[in-house]
């Protein structure tokens, strides 16, 4: 396959990759929808709603102290960010060519298959026959264009006599 070739199909194969993968998650679907309920109640049971308002009111005071911490905080957010960009996208460069193989993988397996090389030759059996009739309805044309003009032929030089 060529360079050319395969730059034009990875984008294909990546989105049959991408199919596959969400139906392998779409199937862990219903296991965690049974675990919701329980993963809810341990968060409410850590969660007290009678403390909030004290906890509110010790936020006002505090408030002055965390806004120069939160400035200093982002500076250093900034590069973290950027280095955490850089690595989010090696790993979607990384995601993509791996559903791009997984894609290609499925779709070899697929042509490789016993109903899809059946398939294919019964449409090229399909083929020829379609060919060969196509030739013998040509050769009948023929043979009855000649058959009609000899019969012109043969007509017109009887009335000749």
């Amino acid at each position: 396959m060529s360079t050319a070739t395969k730059k034009a199909t990875k984008p294909l194969y990546a989105a049959i990759g991408a199919g596959t993968t969400a139906l392998e998650k779409a199937r862990e679907l219903p296991q965690r929808v049974t675990t919701l309920p329980g993963t809810l109640k341990s968060l409410n049971e850590k969660i007290d709603l009678r403390e909030l308002p004290k906890q509110i009111q010790s936020l006002g005071t505090s408030v002055p102290d965390r806004a120069g911490k939160l400035v200093d905080r982002s500076r250093k957010l900034t590069d973290t960010t950027q280095k955490r960009l850089s690595k989010l996208t090696k790993r979607a460069s990384k995601n993509y060519t791996d559903l791009s193989k997984r894609g290609e993988k499925l779709v070899t397996k697929v042509r490789k298959s016993a109903p899809s090389k059946r398939a294919a030759a019964q449409t090229k059996s399909a083929r020829a026959r379609i060919k060969a009739a196509a030739t013998s309805v040509r050769k009948a044309a023929e043979a009855n264009v000649e058959a009609v003009s000899s019969a012109v032929d043969k007509a017109t030089s009887e009335q000749a006599s």
